[in-house]
This record gives C-alpha cells, sequence and structure tokens, in this order.
C-alpha cells in the first residue's frame, strides 16, 4: 500500500516546495492540494514543486464539475502534468466548498461526475494531443477541444472521489482511481472495496486497471493533549458527519443526537478550541476513532496496526489527512510508516 499525505489548503507554494521535497526525501509516494475556497489556486501552487521534484505524485483533491467545466478542468490538470513531467493527477467529485460560495444547487451528481471523468481522462490520455475530442453528453459538451502542447508522455492520474454505491460503481468504471472519504474503520473499507470489485466485474474492467485510495485525517503527535484536541477540532470536515458516516459505530439515537448537536462541531472546528458542547465524551472518542487515526506518537506501532488493517481491506494507497506542523507528521511518516510499507 502506497502511503501519500495531503496538506490544509492555507500552505504557500514556498512552504510547498519545502515539505514536499521533504516527503519526496522520505519516499512518500503522493501530494495532494486541497481545493478549497481560503486558499491559493491548487494548481498553481503546486508548479513550484512540480518544478523543484523528480519522484514525488502531485494532486487536487477535490475538483467538482459544477465549479469549472471539464475542459477547462483538463487543462488545468494537463499544465500541473506538464511541470511535473508525468506526475500529476487529480480528484473529481460532486461536492465540495466551492459549491456553497458560488450558491450552486446540484443535481444528478452521478451523471455530471461520470461525463467529467470521461472528458477529463480521454485528455490526460491525449486524445486532444493530436486529435481532437468531440464529447456530447446530457450536461457537458467538450467541442473540437484540442491540446497539441501537450508533451509529456506519462498521462495524468484521473480519480473519482465517491463513496456510496452509485457514484462508486460509475467511478469504477470511469476513472483511474478511486478515493474514498473518511472511512477510518477496515471493516468499512472492506465492504467498499468489495462493492468496488463487484462493480469491475459488471463493467468487465480488470481489476489492476483502478488504483483504490481512502482519504483519511491523521492525528499522530509527539504531545496527546495536542493530537486529541486536533482531532476533536477537525471532526466536522470528517463527511460534514453526515449519518450515513456515523451509523456503522453509532446508535440511530446517538447519529441523530450528532445532527441536533452539528453547531457543536461547528464551533469547535471555528474558533480551533477542541471544545465539543453537549455531545457525551463517549460519542466523541468513538467518532475520533471511526473516522481518523489519532494516537500519541509514543503509540504509533497503533496506527501501524491500523495501516495494516487498511492494506489488508484491500486499498492500493491510502492518503493522510495533515493538520498543524505538516513536517513534523510527514517525519514521522517517513521514519515509522514509509518502512513498513513501501518494501
Amino acid at each position: 500500500m502506497k502511503i501519500h499525505v495531503i496538506l490544509e489548503p492555507d500552505i504557500t507554494p514556498d512552504q510547498l516546495v519545502e515539505v514536499g521535497l521533504l516527503a519526496e526525501s522520505l519516499d512518500i509516494a503522493g501530494l495532494w492540494v486541497q481545493n478549497y475556497a481560503v486558499g491559493a489556486d491548487a494548481f498553481m501552487s503546486l508548479v513550484p514543486l512540480a518544478r523543484a521534484s523528480s519522484r514525488i505524485q502531485l494532486g487536487v483533491v477535490i475538483v467538482s464539475p459544477y465549479e469549472m467545466h471539464p475542459a477547462k478542468m483538463a487543462t488545468s490538470l494537463l499544465t500541473l502534468n506538464e511541470y511535473a513531467n508525468g506526475r500529476a493527477s487529480m480528484v473529481i467529485g460532486g461536492g465540495g466548498e466551492w459549491l456553497g460560495i458560488m450558491g450552486i444547487k446540484h443535481k444528478w451528481r452521478v451523471s455530471r461526475v461520470r461525463e467529467a471523468l470521461e472528458i477529463v481522462r480521454e485528455a490526460a490520455q491525449g486524445g486532444g494531443v493530436d486529435g481532437m475530442i468531440n464529447y456530447k453528453g446530457e450536461d457537458y459538451q467538450a467541442n473540437y477541444y484540442r491540446t497539441p502542447w501537450v508533451t509529456a508522455t506519462t498521462p495524468a492520474n484521473v480519480y473519482a472521489g465517491v463513496t456510496k454505491d452509485n457514484m462508486l460503481r460509475m467511478g469504477a468504471g470511469s476513472a483511474d482511481g478511486i478515493m474514498l472519504a473518511d472511512l477510518g474503520l477496515p471493516s468499512v473499507v472492506a465492504e467498499r472495496v468489495d462493492f468496488i470489485h463487484e462493480a469491475l466485474k459488471a463493467s468487465g474492467r480488470p481489476r489492476e486497471e483502478l488504483r483504490i485510495n481512502d482519504f483519511l485525517g491523521w492525528h499522530v503527535k509527539e504531545d496527546a493533549e495536542e493530537t486529541y484536541r486536533e482531532a476533536r477540532r477537525e471532526l466536522l470536515i470528517r463527511a460534514f458527519l453526515m449519518k450515513d458516516w456515523l451509523t456503522p459505530f453509532l446508535s440511530e439515537e446517538e447519529a441523530d443526537l450528532v445532527q441536533e448537536k452539528k453547531g457543536a462541531f461547528i464551533k469547535a472546528y471555528q474558533d480551533r478550541s477542541g471544545n465539543i458542547e453537549g455531545v457525551p465524551q463517549d460519542i466523541v472518542d468513538r467518532i475520533i476513532e471511526s473516522l481518523t487515526i489519532t494516537v500519541p506518537a509514543a503509540d504509533s506501532d497503533k496506527a501501524i496496526d491500523r495501516l495494516k488493517q487498511m492494506e489488508a481491506a484491500g486499498l492500493d494507497e491510502i492518503s493522510l489527512r495533515l493538520h498543524d506542523n505538516p513536517a513534523d507528521s510527514i517525519r514521522l511518516i517517513g521514519e515509522r510508516v514509509i518502512p513498513v510499507f513501501h518494501r
């Protein structure tokens, strides 16, 4: 299983070069920047690192076709792939922060994401270099789209950011990879991987053609108090604590309570305190345990055991979402995790 890292959206291009080269030196396989409205353009921010690095995969997660036309997505991805000499990736999904910023109400997410994947993937595989892409979908068109400026010989990778049944079924047939979201229990990952395998069989596609990844919060720090405070603070962004993500480990009543108290999680995220008022500590602890990997660094063997279980559940890759002091987390991952998995 390959280990990737995902960084906060507010990291600057200069900081990206510093931590990205550190990650590359420690044999971390991939580095992703999130496409958040509070950050600089993720594709452009990665360009300095793309030019300075030589091996690490570089990607943007997650871009929605509701915010950017698929042909423009393709141009952004292929431009980054040029600078990275064939090491660029992106994740396409139906949601994301930009939809709220833009006031976009979305419907028919499966068809829109599928069409976006098909257009971008055709471009990534060179469809517009010597010829033209003419795509006519129900939602999107790409007419006479050409990319004669592309010189990179290694195609960029196009992932589907999907987790639920209909989207997974679509992504298994349309993408180079699947990136699941916020699944921290190996049993839940295994169930999703089995579903993907069935979808691949139904589409007649070989398993080796699809990478399976999971986006997962990583809170492993030297200071135990800081570790759990950070984990509590960031719980809101774990699939926005949607009920479907909670019911595998909370009762219906407990999951409903979390929905009622969502404001407490929002406050803990916004004021950066990690103090979640009105929710029993046992429930908070189970959410942390089930949607993240959270342990003090002294107990990092427990984190490695969880990662081994994720690998056994069928993941090809895992993307660890880092927060405060990412360089410290990258060093810890490089020293303790990479030797176990990148053999």
